[in-house]
């Protein structure tokens, strides 16, 4: 285990708005694919080749569409959760310090 651990609050802030960036982009750049994606659906056709195409591509195509619909909001998610747990962290150094200072005599 680490014998000390440092926290830049301002710096964690600003690594964690880029992330609900990205988060955000993602998630723009998921429905922008996902309509040229439904525009072509059933391009292959219903011929032979295109049914043969049809039963190898879309369970999958669907399977990925569905993790990657899910890409930006757990960027998003992730950014929420560092937030909050970098404020327990902050609170907690903060209340410790006060005990510390207390119990030293002195004014935080």
């Amino acid at each position: 285990m680490a014998e000390n651990f440092r926290l830049d609050p301002a710096a964690l802030e600003e690594a964690t708005r880029r992330l609900g960036s990205l988060g955000d982009r993602i998630t723009t750049a998921y429905h922008e694919l996902a309509g040229v994606l439904d525009e072509h659906d059933g391009c292959w056709g219903e011929d032979d080749i295109g049914k043969a195409f049809a039963q190898n591509y879309v369970p999958n195509a669907k399977q990925v569409r569905e993790g990657a619909e899910q890409a930006g909001p757990g960027v998003i998610e992730l950014r929420n959760d560092i937030d909050d747990a970098s404020k327990t962290f902050q609170s907690v150094d903060e209340d410790e310090a006060r005990r510390i200072d207390a119990s030293t005599g002195q004014n935080s």
